[in-house]
């Protein structure tokens, strides 16, 4: 550091307090009670002021919670090069649990070989208004805004050629699920509890890159039960340890060290030592053991028909048999008569079809968007609805009412659903699919894992943007 260079500070704001963070290695850390996310007092704010100011703070970096600020991608099945900021908070706006300010969202666009990433950053106006409000009394010439997990990402290195998860503690039962790549955050999931399902958001990463994430960082001082289908290569990370990897006092926390950092490390920080383990959830192997027990059991029969057949050609003293042993009985043949199917009428692949996913299970939407696209429709759009449905169902137009036959032939095994033809001739769309049941039991995707994730990565002629239900 040069002799006339300032000491680098981090102001995080928790929940009632406020903590500061020197980048130097005694007397590095404060705590105040000051709780900067709602409307301070000059009064309330002298302690903070004072403590800055004796400190000779200027500027500063401060840490954004990911609750506060949540990052979402979204997809659009083709190239494109720019993007609405309207039509982004119409993809996002399903997403949160506050209203979004056009204001308050930030976004920016990842070209890929066949697709174009919207990452999105969006910031609850409501706290993020006090908390600016309350920095600008602090005397500070100026400060800069980093989401707790953009700074994660930064001080975190993997293989520009592979992604990762990482789930990092906001508190003794929380945490935020960050999935990165190429120091990049795609996605931000905040989780309560010691058991956490994960495999949904497992299952959005081959959405965005040609395969699925399977490395997952996570704390070595908890004890977390992890759920998921997919078998996740994880790998425990200990804050002091990256701390001091990156030559930075091992008592500060991981999002510090990254804002810290004058850039970000180009080799592994995280080593996948042999204290990595490659797990296997529970339900794979309840799935195996009927594999095995069939095995078994073929084996077994396999025996049992081959020491028979020994043990008779040894008793009859390998006599041949007679030649009517060898005759086989004829059985008259029945062939059937070839009754052609009467032929279904096909349908307007350009018409203007909106999916809908009415219940709690994530992907639903843009697993039977797939289908479609498979079929050759290509103005699909993907939603949620409040309203909760228990069956499957199809609204079609008066117009398309034969439709009927070629949606029940076509879809019939995948999704079983009520066909009415009551749409209104004044609906945006022609067809209107809503899902009511947990499509992975449905027969023709009974154990496709990653239908949703195949389902959006199907390209369509015309650039429809994809949330991720």
């Amino acid at each position: 550091m040069s002799l006339f260079q300032k000491t680098r500070v981090v102001i995080w704001p928790k929940d009632k307090s406020v903590d500061v963070f020197f980048d130097r290695s005694e007397n590095n850390t404060a705590s105040l009670d000051v709780d900067l996310w709602k409307t301070q007092t000059d009064s309330d704010l002298q302690p903070l002021i004072s403590y800055l100011k004796q400190n000779q703070v200027d500027n500063c970096q401060v840490l954004i919670p990911d609750d506060i600020v949540l990052t979402k991608s979204f997809i659009y099945d083709t190239k494109v090069d720019t993007v609405d900021a309207k039509e982004v908070i119409g993809l996002a706006e399903s997403f949160v649990h506050f209203k979004i300010d056009p204001d308050e969202i930030d976004y920016n666009l990842v070209q890929t070989n066949d697709k174009t990433i919207v990452q999105a950053r969006i910031f609850d106006k409501n706290k993020h208004q006090h908390l600016r409000d309350n920095l600008s009394r602090l005397g500070l010439k100026a400060f800069s805004e980093h989401p707790v997990s953009a700074a994660i990402a930064r001080a975190v290195s993997s293989s520009p050629d592979s992604g990762y998860y990482l789930l990092y503690p906001l508190s003794h039962n929380e945490y935020t699920l960050i999935l990165s790549k190429d120091n990049s955050v795609y996605l931000t999931t905040n989780y309560k509890g010691s058991s956490l399902d994960i495999q949904k958001i497992i299952n959005y990463s081959s959405l965005y890159f040609s395969n699925k994430i399977t490395k997952l960082f996570v704390p070595s001082d908890r004890e977390l039960e992890i759920n998921s289908t997919t078998p996740m290569t994880k790998i425990p990370f200990i804050d002091s340890q990256i701390a001091s990897s990156l030559k930075k006092s091992n008592n500060l926390p991981l999002p510090v060290v990254g804002l810290l950092l004058s850039s970000p490390p180009t080799t592994a920080i995280i080593s996948s030592s042999e204290n990595s383990n490659l797990t296997i959830p529970m339900e794979e192997k309840k799935n195996i053991l009927p594999i095995i027990a069939v095995f078994v059991f073929t084996a077994a029969l396999a025996s049992i028909i081959i020491w028979f057949v020994l043990n008779r050609n040894g008793n009859t003293g390998n006599v041949s048999p007679n030649a009517s042993d060898l005759t086989p009985t004829p059985i008259a043949e029945v062939l059937p008569t070839n009754t052609p199917a009467p032929a279904i009428p096909d349908i307007d692949k350009t018409i203007k079809i909106q999916v809908l996913n009415a219940t709690d299970i994530n992907g639903q939407a843009a697993s039977l968007k797939g289908k479609l696209t498979t079929l050759g429709f290509t103005n699909v759009t993907v939603g949620n609805t409040k309203e909760k449905a228990d069956d499957n169902s199809i609204q079609l137009k008066t117009s398309l009412a034969s439709g009927s036959a070629y949606f029940k032939s076509q879809l019939g095994d995948y999704f079983d659903a009520n066909i009415t033809s009551d749409l209104k001739a004044t609906s945006t769309y022609d067809a209107i699919f809503t899902i009511g049941t947990d499509l992975s039991q449905s027969s023709s995707n009974a154990g496709d894992e990653s239908a949703s994730a195949k389902a959006t990565a199907t390209p369509v002629k015309k650039a429809t943007p994809t949330p991720l239900e």
